[in-house]
């Protein structure tokens, strides 16, 4: 599955352009896609409080080398609430405002080969346990070239996009009305973590738009798992496996599609690794045509 920016956008803009598919750029592409995943994921791990924040910081890995460092700090009001099957209470969100930031870059030898940065803020209302979003941005820069994108919502269901400069793939898809009642990447995959804190489970779909990318990402849990301990892992232990699938609905470039550019699949693992926080993604990889990405959770603040 093709995540950045959230659930399936490639790290960088198409622009209409041919894009490179060897092996570095593809795996970059994925890895900084996968890592756009987590930044949003962490929008629930927060203290029990009528308002937190925490940072999470994770370690993009390829073949076992460090890549790729993604930070995200999220704000959202959270409650506690007794937990599914268990007389015990957990951290949810509650009614009010949230926000997610997350800056990602490149690491090491690869920054050298691929400098590539992306910063990105999502805004928004929970509403009965929902995000409702009104505002997303993204600003990336890859080499020398900065693409940014603003996302605004009129909470009835339109959405509106200002980018510079605006792909020709990303204006089709807003001219279709395909970018209407969708949530942005980071509130997305806030609704799918929020869910998983209410009810001990995941699953659910979810419609999407990047500001270029328009899909929808099908998520079901597939059990329990443990999760073994990495280089700089935060947390080894118990967790909830959950797999997800896209389904691409605009926005694409056909030549990636065709060369499985876009993860196809991703997997991540749920868990509860700090006290009186809410679930955090702990661990995920994302597997396409050139293998598989591991995004590892290694501090927490």
């Amino acid at each position: 599955m093709a995540f950045g920016h959230g659930l399936i956008a490639a790290a960088r803009r198409d622009g209409g352009k041919k894009p490179a598919v060897g092996p570095c750029h593809g795996r970059l592409r994925q890895l900084a896609a996968a890592a756009g995943l987590a930044a949003v994921m962490v929008g629930l791990s927060v203290a029990p409080a009528s308002a937190g924040q925490t940072t999470l910081t994770y370690v993009g890995y390829l073949a076992g080398v460090p890549v790729l460092d993604l930070r995200a700090t999220v704000t959202v009001p959270v409650n506690t609430v007794a937990a599914a099957g268990s007389t015990s209470t957990v951290a949810a969100p509650e009614n009010g405002p949230y926000q997610v930031t997350a800056s990602m870059g490149t690491i090491g030898n690869l920054a050298i080969l691929y400098p590539y940065h992306s910063e990105m803020q999502a805004k928004g209302r929970m509403v009965t346990g929902r995000p409702s979003p009104s505002q997303f941005n993204s600003d990336q820069t890859i080499w020398q070239k900065r693409e940014t994108v603003t996302l605004t919502y009129d909470g009835a269901g339109d959405v509106t996009i200002s980018a510079n400069p605006l792909t020709q793939l990303g204006r089709q898809v807003v001219e279709s009305g395909n970018a209407n009642n969708t949530m942005d990447p980071a509130s997305a995959v806030l609704a799918l973590v929020g869910a998983f804190s209410q009810r001990n489970a995941c699953g659910g779909s979810y419609a999407v738009f990047d500001g270029v990318r328009r899909y929808d990402i099908a998520v079901e849990q597939a059990g329990t798992a443990s999760v073994n301990m990495l280089q700089q892992s935060y947390y080894q232990g118990p967790a909830t496996e959950c797999h997800a699938a896209p389904r691409l609905v605009g926005g694409f470039q056909q030549a990636a599609v065709q060369n499985q550019l876009y993860p196809q699949s991703a997997k991540l693992w749920l868990a509860r690794p700090v006290k009186d926080f809410p679930a955090v993604p702990v661990r995920m990889s994302a597997q396409n045509a050139l293998g598989e990405m591991v995004l590892d959770l290694v501090n927490v603040q």
